[in-house]
């Protein structure tokens, strides 16, 4: 199958999802509110955290609600200040951003990292900037001062943290209280928790030291890499491999390997962070569902559902294609897609009994088919990570996803099909 091969049927399945969310969001989806004051009050381990948009930051002219800063779960926008000095307190959601602008946030620190994640927003502390360490080797760790510390009684700036640490102090949480003090002047506390900007390097290093009584890594708050140079490299190797998959130069998995041995040689990405890329899970998962699929095939069980299915949908060949969409669409949606597909394989595409054999059904028409069923896992969070990645943030339930989801996979199954029954002919 050529890499672009499902274009032809892809792009008109794009453009109706496209459409689709146009409408139907605007009567289907609660405008869930999240984020606000009364999210404060509930959670007791709030931070104070003010951030700096630089003018190189993609959310630079965008408003409040249009850059993603109105909704965030358990993070409040407490104040904008203008580089002039105007201040806006809880600023309205359609307030412009402006390069130099200081955010200044209240909030948890799960959602503090998701902040980290917007190129071009930096600690708005002088002392984040003096730290010899690229932004995007840098982690979010949480310390908690012991009753023993040296440090009890004296300001931040009194007690030399980043030049003793290396490290700089970007937010401070003190038994429920919002320290809004400007981080210098702060004089700290025993028990107080402070949110450090530091390398990868300082839990392993101070992790026993008597000054803290707890050190804990916050997960996922590195930064992502944002110089030119290494952004133009990421997207050269990704259209070269795109451009040799589609010439059928080389074998997709060799060019793929390939990208990524480049990309880290060049500096792109660490080891580390390739291996952390690779889900052992994910790929176990895949391995097993071999295993089943070949169960269902050499037992006879894919034939026995070839069989149902074309008894079900047997009124013509574009009934079939409805068919492998709606068995493998139910399977997406409590199983990874790529499980899905393992296991629908045979059922489709087994010789002899699979339904492109029995029925001589286009074996691009149900291939294709069966791939974009296996990616329209739409009307539950737990369908796919990227459903999970926006449930909580966006503050839906799991009846959100099935009212707004289920209709949208009608609209994909339906276009899906007739695409494939129509295109796909030879």
């Amino acid at each position: 199958f050529p890499i672009f091969g499902m274009a032809p049927a892809g792009i008109p399945v794009c453009v109706a999802g496209i459409i689709y969310l146009l409408i139907a969001s605007n009567f289907l989806l609660k405008d869930r509110k999240s984020g606000g004051a009364e999210d404060l009050v509930k959670n007791p381990r709030q931070y104070t955290i003010a951030l700096t948009v630089m003018e190189r930051s993609p959310i630079v002219g965008d408003s409040i609600q249009g850059a993603g800063l109105r909704n965030l779960e358990g993070l409040f926008l407490v104040e904008l200040t203008r580089s002039d000095g105007t201040s806006f307190p809880a600023p309205s959601h359609e307030v412009i951003i402006q390069a130099g602008d200081i955010l200044l946030f209240a909030g948890v620190v799960e959602t503090v990292t998701e902040l980290y994640h917007i190129p071009g927003l930096v600690p708005a502390t002088a002392q984040s900037d003096k730290i010899n360490l690229e932004r995007h080797r840098r982690h979010l760790v949480e310390v908690v001062i012991s009753r023993s510390s040296d440090m009890v009684g004296y300001t931040v700036k009194e007690t030399k943290f980043r030049t003793r640490f290396g490290a700089a102090i970007i937010a401070v949480h003190r038994h429920g209280e919002h320290v809004t003090q400007k981080i210098g002047d702060i004089t700290l506390r025993a028990g107080d928790v402070l949110l450090i900007e530091c390398g990868a390097d300082f839990v392993e290093q101070f992790g026993k030291n008597h000054t803290f009584a707890l050190v804990s890594e916050v997960n996922n708050s590195t930064p992502p890499r944002e110089d030119l140079l290494h952004m133009l490299i990421a997207a050269s190797a990704t259209a070269v491999l795109i451009a040799i998959t589609t010439a059928e130069l080389m074998d997709i998995l060799t060019v793929t390997l390939l990208c990524t041995f480049a990309m880290a040689l060049t500096g792109c990405m660490t080891l580390a962070q390739a291996g952390a890329a690779v889900s052992i899970p994910v790929l176990l998962t895949i391995a097993c569902s071999f295993g089943v699929s070949a169960g269902l095939q050499y037992s006879g069980a894919a034939g026995a559902l070839a069989g149902f299915i074309v008894d079900v949908f047997s009124f013509a060949e574009i009934g079939l294609l409805f068919g492998i969409y709606i068995g493998t669409a139910l399977l997406s949606a409590v199983i990874t897609n790529n499980a899905a597909v393992a296991l629908m394989f045979p059922i489709v595409a087994g010789s002899p009994d699979g339904i492109i054999y029995t029925e001589n059904v286009n074996a691009y028409a149900a291939l294709y088919t069966m791939m974009f069923a296996a990616s329209s896992s739409f009307s539950t969070p737990i369908g796919y990570q990227t459903n999970l990645m926006v449930h909580g943030p966006g503050g839906y339930t799991f009846l959100d996803w099935v009212i707004f989801g289920i209709p949208l996979n009608v609209v994909t199954c339906i276009v899906s099909v007739v695409c494939c029954y129509f295109i796909y002919t030879d």
